[in-house]
């Protein structure tokens, strides 16, 4: 096989790269072909086109080898002769580096469709690279002298300052000129059309710009190659005029490195940008002075927070983009007229504006292209106090005051001016849009008057009722009845409670323009300034509605009838009766809800962030008795949902028979997601997504995407400061801005299915009602802001793993398992973890999804995915059918895990949607994808992942792992480190933090970081609880093995794998059956391997299996249901505390702990108590650990039998979950086995010179289950540069062998190693469990030219990569030889992180990440 595989070849082709934006530049077709130019932007080595028409890619195109793209140039397009003939043709110029290229681009376009029917990027010309990186190129119409009208020039700008112009058609240099500051550059920007015209703006090193011509003195002259800036030959004799470099002026005046210059389009002006955080204009005269002048800006324009990266002017506008992710339009004079903050990450890299159609491109680190259409004349708003200054393109805006008010009875466009009002006057209290022309408004007096906006900008009022003579309106909340659309009838139920306590219910219908009162009702609801909220359901109809009061208790009433009750009747208790009444555990007011009936639950949320769910049966809602209101208690609640802050809104969806999904928004900014299991009445918080420009979400809409889907909403409401915004959660863009003087003020607000044209605003302010409406129809134009390329990280990604079941799959297998689409999961330096899909085409990255952050925006370092769950030995050995098919039956958890900085860990549940047996929910996700715009995605694109647990310690915590941080704490060695982590602390804490308080332990938060994970899972089937070991590698040179115990979220600390003398950088693990001999092939468990490279170029192996077989023996044994699930929700670090507790009601913990021992504890902290067991771990004596050296020759092979004994320690564990508003004392939990310091199986020393940046291991796939036991390979790179690798087999000892360490021929490998070149250092510890026989090795010296970043095999390929910017392909031959098949540049700057994937055999894709991430499909040509 190998030999076959030898002879074959392969190859390497490069995909798409998703990372910073470098490059923007516009295609303007003829009017008559387009009314919107195309769009080219440069990423990485590519170029992409897109369609602004469209607002879709139509074609990427790779140009260069590893050269990010730096600029590109349009000089001119070709256009058929032909009317019938659609086809254009653009001349471009792509730069990058050192390296220019020039291109034609030939577009084919269609009469009736949006995208060209073919596109074809040809290559002209790849000019000779130059000896300096080019900074800007600019298309001269003519050359070097009046009469070559014919020929073609390129003026190319160097960063010594100098210009080189080229002729296209002779492909030589006719001029190169060098200016006399010759200096390096930042920066340079060309203006002029021809040689004569030509500018230079040069932004040197030393924070001026220098602007300066050329001026021709002489005829043309031979010119000698070496003097030219291009290296390497050249087709022809280069031919140059006698010229010199003309000073015009220098521009002083930036206190910082001038990172772009850009002209206006008649050469008068210049912008500059500059890490000084200003952006300026200066004033450039044309004609050459007598003497160069000093110039001092004329405009400073200052507004961002960081450097500014780039910057564009035309007309009276000037735009610029910078490191603090805004994009800022200017005026001429200075002031800022709009900004744009929808990049995340390092900032916005480029934008672009064409005053043409008034679009807005900007392109970010984050890899997004966002368009935004500015207003035609957005400088006429320049200087207005008012709120027209934040006006989008179409909208319209209505004030107006009600009508006994002022004797302006209709709204108008002219604002009116501010009455004084004192206590008696009439005022607004309530608004509600009923539909985008259709306003209630409720006041003070207790009168609701309806309001229909008319296309003259006038409106009708309509006085509707009276509820109470002055008596205010307190609160409203509106029901409208589902109308055909064509039809302009309504059907509205307006609910309103007053000050008196009474609820009042009026239907309104008849026409639009003309409506009626059908009936009043009204009912005493509760105590005089007792009802504040009134609120109905759509689950439930207008049949019932619910009032709240100040005390947490909300009334379910029901209306008998009330179609048929006739024209206004009189109140009374025949026509309404209370049917229940729902009292919070939590007494604080209800401000939102929501209902399944199906699943008969109520889900409330208060003004607190607390979720409550009440039972809501069948029965009662049908029953129609008249029997006393039934008092109903909480089912289940989740305390702090939105830490202190309010609960706005709240959706409940479907998803399956016993489940629903809870979606929530509030007053902290965040969404919440949480799973209601009816079954077990079990509430469990499952993923949270904080929209960082809003400080409240008011509600969250669920526009363009299946049903019963509520994490794939469309658009979030809220505000921001004083502000209304809405906001597009899939693009990240900001539909809406209006400023209104905040949420507290009476204001509603409406949208359509698409709310970037379709949306609606009203408040109120000093007496008068502004209305702000832009209603448009989603064909009469196109829909802007747009993102044309996905968002992604907008920092470097230090991990990144495959997500996916097959993920370990191995390379030569037969069946074919290729997927057409690929899951990555990626951590980056922000602190977010990332699930984005790759499906290979025109536009392979097709989505991102966040999928949390972790605590602070701490970053991830490294990140991992299990799936695979192991069975213990005692499930071995069920003979039990039933319980056997049990087992088969229970679900795998697939898990991914993220750890970094401040030793944040944080693992993720794959979700799985249950659908029911008639699949009704599958068939409207079929129908929606069917009628939706986005096109229908496969199977897989359903992937998702729900938040699990976050664990972190303590601010004044220091690691446990370490011995002298033991020694300085006062800990024995005995003390127990197997600790559950919930939030709760000891009474002992407590004053160890008051001591610390006094000077003891002033320490900050400490910076200590995770570096490394590694994870499997294990099952404990008696209980039903599945257990992953995380093994964790600290930088404080720690490494810890812990447990998370599923489904209870409880975090244990199992072990500490010592010694270890250097921080670890990788971790992997194996996992192989044990068997009692080669005769019996019995299963008797499994033996858990964890291996890791450090800083010091060592490899180390620990044996973790005995401490995993006791962990988990002695869990079953506990009864940890009876404490139900430790749960918090993930910090956000914008005041909301989160991390609380929540238990269920019905199923209280029993207050006598399964074992001696209690602890009352607190709320807030990790746990950390030490209870005694009587029942010991076994005891025993730990052997030394010998440093010996190895021999491993290339061609030889050694056998190496190492003992494991048993550790002595004493094993205990503690258990507490405190509810602090209940008051509720949990006790200790029996011990479950403690913490062991687990000695080393083996170590390499000096493997590599300096650290192991990455290891990975893989079985050979042709040993599993042979008799002489499981080979192995593992594959290392660090910062020396080289690649290693060795082969090892693992196999359970028998008692015939004998333990001696022998080679195979006899003889003692632990000889005369001084002789040996070829030798590394060992340690060792002996283990008579387990045999351990390394066979062979290999080293290539210099595997890359710097350090190895990253690297994948599995048995049979090695894939490679490091900061040089290279893929390496590597085969394993039989004896672990390593030899080089292919190699490939990347786009990826700095990559850190490689993973790999078998779609097939000798088919992968490699995933690189670092600044981005790129694919890359490796197979067989």
């Amino acid at each position: 096989m190998a030999e076959q595989q030898q002879t074959t070849k392969w190859r390497l082709r490069s995909g798409d790269y998703l990372g910073e934006i470098s490059a923007l530049c516009f295609l303007h077709p003829p009017p008559h072909l387009s009314s919107l130019p195309f769009l080219l932007a440069g990423t990485g080595s590519q170029l992409l086109l897109y369609s602004l028409e469209a607002g879709k890619l139509i074609q990427s195109f790779q140009v260069f080898r590893g050269i990010r793209v730096h600029g590109i140039t349009c000089c001119s397009f070709t256009a058929s002769s032909k009317t019938e003939d659609r086809s254009l043709s653009f001349e471009i110029a792509v730069f990058g580096e050192k390296r220019v290229k020039l291109l034609i681009l030939s577009l084919s376009l269609s009469s009736q469709n949006e995208l060209p029917l073919s596109v074809e990027l040809s290559l002209v010309h790849s000019l000779p690279r130059f000896s300096h990186w080019v900074l800007d190129v600019s298309f001269l119409k003519c050359g070097v002298s009046s009469n070559e009208k014919e020929n073609h020039y390129l003026a190319v700008g160097c960063s010594d300052n100098s210009i080189c112009i080229w002729n296209v058609s002779a492909s030589s240099v006719v001029l190169e000129v060098q200016s006399p500051d010759k200096c390096l550059l930042y920066s340079m920007r060309l203006w002029g059309e021809n040689l004569e015209d030509l500018r230079i703006a040069s932004g040197t090193i030393f924070n001026e710009i220098i602007v300066w011509k050329v001026v021709l003195q002489g005829p043309v002259q031979s010119f000698p190659p070496s003097m030219s800036s291009l290296e390497g030959d050249i087709r022809s004799q280069p031919q140059f005029c006698q010229c010199k470099a003309a000073h015009i002026c220098r521009l002083i005046g930036h206190e910082g490195s001038i990172f772009r210059i850009v002209w206006s389009s008649d050469g008068s002006k210049l912008v500059s940008v500059s890490d000084d955080r200003s952006a300026r204009i200066w004033e450039v005269v044309a004609e050459l002075p007598d003497n160069p002048v000093e110039v001092a800006a004329g405009t400073v324009l200052f507004g961002h927070n960081a450097r500014v990266w780039d910057c564009c002017i035309c007309d009276s506008l000037v735009v610029t983009a910078g490191e603090d992710c805004t994009c800022r339009v200017w005026g001429l004079d200075g002031k800022q007229l709009k900004m744009i903050r929808e990049h995340i990450g390092r900032g916005v890299w480029r934008c672009l504006y064409d005053p043409n159609s008034s679009l807005l491109i900007t392109g970010g680190f984050d890899s997004a292209i966002k368009v935004h259409q500015l207003p035609v004349s957005l400088s006429w708003v320049v200087g207005r106090k008012d709120e027209l200054d934040q006006l989008f393109v179409g909208a319209d805006i209505f004030t107006g005051r009600i009508p006994n008010t002022s004797e302006h009875v209709g709204l108008t466009v002219i604002r009116q001016q501010s009455h004084h009002t004192d206590s008696k006057s009439e005022y607004v209290r309530c608004l509600h849009f009923t539909r985008e022309d259709t306003l209630y408004v409720a006041t003070n007096h207790g009168y609701l008057y309806h309001a229909k906006f008319c296309d003259t900008q006038d409106a009708k009022w309509t006085k509707l009722v009276q509820v109470n003579e002055q008596v205010p309106i307190v609160c409203m909340d509106l029901l409208s009845l589902n109308v055909p659309k064509c039809s302009s009838g309504v059907d509205d139920w307006i609910a309103l409670g007053d000050g008196k306590g009474n609820m009042t219910v009026v239907r309104v219908i008849g026409d639009i323009s003309t409506p009626q009162v059908d009936f009043i009702l009204t009912w005493s609801a509760g105590k005089e300034r007792q009802l504040l909220g009134t609120y109905w359901c759509n689950a439930l109809g207008f049949r019932f509605i619910f009032s709240a009061d100040p005390r947490g208790t909300l009334r379910l009433w029901r209306l008998h009838d009330p179609l048929q009750t006739g024209s206004h009747p009189s109140a009374g208790s025949a026509n309404v009766s209370l049917l229940a009444e729902f009292t919070s555990c939590f007494g604080i007011r209800i401000m939102c809800l929501d209902a399944s009936l199906e699943h008969e639950v109520l889900v409330c949320g208060d003004l607190r962030g607390n979720l409550v769910l009440f039972p809501l049966s069948k029965s009662l809602l049908v029953d129609t008795s008249t029997a006393s209101e039934t008092k109903i208690s909480p089912l289940i609640y989740f305390k702090g949902a939105h830490g202190i802050s309010s609960v706005s809104s709240i959706s409940v969806a479907k998803l399956s028979s016993s489940e629903i999904e809870i979606r929530s928004s509030g007053g902290d900014g965040c969404i919440c997601y949480l799973e209601y299991g009816q079954d077990l009445h079990s509430l469990e918080f499952i993923g949270m997504k904080q929209v960082k420009e809003l400080s409240l979400i008011e509600s969250v809409s669920a526009t363009r995407k299946p049903p019963n889907d509520l994490a794939n909403c469309g658009y979030a409401v809220g505000f921001a400061s004083t502000d209304f915004i809405i906001w597009n959660l899939i693009t990240e863009a900001k539909v809406v801005q209006i400023p209104c003087g905040g949420w507290r003020r009476p204001h509603s607000y409406y949208h359509g299915h698409v709310p970037e044209a379709q949306n609606c605003f009203a408040y109120v302010k000093d007496e008068v009602i502004f209305v702000h409406r832009q209603w448009t129809a989603e064909t009469e134009r196109k829909i802007f802001p747009q993102n044309l390329h996905i968002q992604f990280h907008g920092r470097e990604m230090h991990s990144l793993c495959f997500v996916s079941e097959n993920t370990l799959v191995e390379a030569n297998v037969k069946h074919d398992i290729s997927d057409k689409s690929s899951w990555i999961a990626t951590g980056c330096e922000d602190g977010t973890v990332r699930l984005t899909r790759y499906v290979p085409g025109v536009e392979s990255w097709f989505v991102s999804k966040l999928l949390g952050e972790h605590v602070g925006g701490s970053a991830v370092r490294s990140i991992c995915s299990v799936s695979k769950v192991h069975r213990m030995a005692s499930d071995m050995n069920i003979d039990s059918k039933n319980e056997q098919n049990s087992i088969e039956d229970t679900e795998n958890p697939f898990l991914l895990i993220s750890v970094g900085a401040k030793r944040v860990l944080t693992s993720w549940l794959l979700r799985t949607r249950k659908q029911d047996e008639e699949k009704s929910i599958l068939e409207q996700e079929e129908a929606t994808n069917e009628k939706s715009c986005f096109p229908p995605l496969e199977k897989s694109a359903s992937m998702s992942f729900k938040w699990l647990s976050t664990d972190m310690p303590p601010k004044r915590s220091s690691s446990s792992g370490k011995t002298k941080s033991s020694e300085k704490l006062g800990v024995t060695e005995e003390i127990s480190s197997i600790k559950t982590y919930p939030e709760s602390k000891s009474i002992s804490l407590v004053k160890a933090e008051e001591d610390s308080t006094n000077g003891l332990d002033d320490k900050c938060e400490d910076d200590w970081r995770y570096l490394a994970v590694t994870a499997f899972l294990v099952r404990c089937s008696s209980s039903r609880l599945n257990v992953c070991f995380v093994a964790v590698a600290c930088s404080d040179a720690s490494v810890a093995l812990r447990a998370l115990v599923l489904p209870h979220r409880l975090w244990f600390d199992v072990a500490f794998l010592v010694p270890v003398s250097s921080p670890v950088l990788a971790l992997q693990h194996v996992i192989i059956p044990n068997r009692l001999s080669s005769e019996e092939n019995v299963q008797i468990g499994n033996a858990y391997i964890v291996i890791g490279g450090a800083t010091d170029g060592s490899i180390s192996f620990w044996d973790l299996t005995d401490s995993v077989e006791n962990f988990v023996n002695q869990l079953s044994a506990l009864n940890l249901e009876s404490l139900g699930n430790c749960q918090k929700r993930p910090r956000t670090g914008r005041g909301s505390q989160g991390g609380r507790l929540w238990k269920s009601l019905g199923r209280s913990c029993s207050k006598k702990g399964s074992s001696i021992g209690t602890v009352t504890l607190e709320a807030e902290e990790r746990t950390n108590s030490d209870l005694v067991n009587g029942d010991h771990g076994r005891s025993g004596t730990v052997s030394g650990v010998e440093s010996c050296s190895t021999e491993m020759m290339n061609n030889g092979s050694c056998e190496t039998e190492i003992i494991n004994a048993a550790i002595s320690c004493s094993e205990t564990c503690s258990k507490a979950v405190h509810d602090s508003s209940l008051d509720t004392a949990v006790h200790g939990i029996g011990s479950l086995g403690g913490r062991c310091e687990i000695q080393p199986l083996y170590v390499f020393n000096n493997v590599h010179q300096s650290g192991v940046n990455c290891l990975h291991v893989s079985s050979v796939p042709s040993s599993q289950g042979s008799d002489t036991g499981f080979v192995f390979r593992v594959v290392s790179g660090g910062d020396d540069q080289a690649l290693h690798c060795f082969e090892f087999e693992l196999s359970p000892v028998s008692t015939s062998i004998n333990p001696n360490i022998v080679s195979p021929d006899g003889g003692c490998i632990f000889g005369n190693s001084e002789s040996v070149k070829n030798s590394f250092r060992c340690s060792q510890s002996q283990n008579k469990n387990l045999r351990l026989r390394f066979l062979h090795r290999d080293r290539v010296a210099s595997a890359h030219s710097s350090a190895i970043k990253g690297i994948w095999t599995d048995g049979t390929w090695v894939f490679s990569t490091g900061l040089d910017q290279r893929i390496r392909c590597w085969l394993l031959t039989d004896h672990c030889k390593l030899t080089e098949q292919a190699n490939l540049i990347i786009s990826v700057p700095e990559p850190e992180a490689l993973h790999a994937r078998a779609c097939s055999r000798n088919h992968y894709e490699i995933a690189v990440a670092g600044r981005g991430m790129q694919m890359v499909e490796f197979s067989a040509l």
